[in-house]
């Protein structure tokens, strides 16, 4: 196999937006190396993909990711955040690096957050009446 020798600098000069795209539509068009190299530049940037690929074993990987870790990052407090939650899952199935079961199953715990929310502003408004 053939080895490359990937530029960060020149990956580096992406905007943000440029790398997600290229990871979630783009990454058979780049070296395995680039992906991390791309991977490791957001975190540089702070920016966490939902759904990205876990560090670990193969059987944590297989796994999905961490659940947990990301439950406790992100907070859904109005309905535009589930909606980037449902996006973000739905580009990790996509994509290959969230189990589509576990997308399942964070899906209905989002969509459980958004109807207690539902059910809250209803009540707040027929209180005001």
């Amino acid at each position: 196999m053939a080895h490359y020798k990937v530029d960060r600098a020149l990956l580096e000069s992406h905007s943000t937006e440029d790398i997600l795209r290229i990871l979630r539509e783009e990454r058979d068009d780049y070296t395995p190396e680039a992906l991390k190299i791309f991977e490791q530049i957001l975190e540089d940037r702070g920016v966490r993909r939902a759904g990205a690929s876990p560090r670990g074993t193969g059987a944590q990987r297989a796994a999905g990711p961490d659940v947990q870790s990301e439950v406790t990052e992100t907070m859904i407090q109005n309905p535009s955040d589930a909606v980037r939650i449902l996006n973000d899952l739905l580009v990790g199935v996509l994509d290959g690096t969230v189990d589509p079961d576990v997308a399942q199953a964070a899906t209905n715990v989002v969509l459980a957050i958004l109807r207690a929310l539902e059910q809250e502003f209803m009540t707040e408004s027929e209180e005001h009446r």
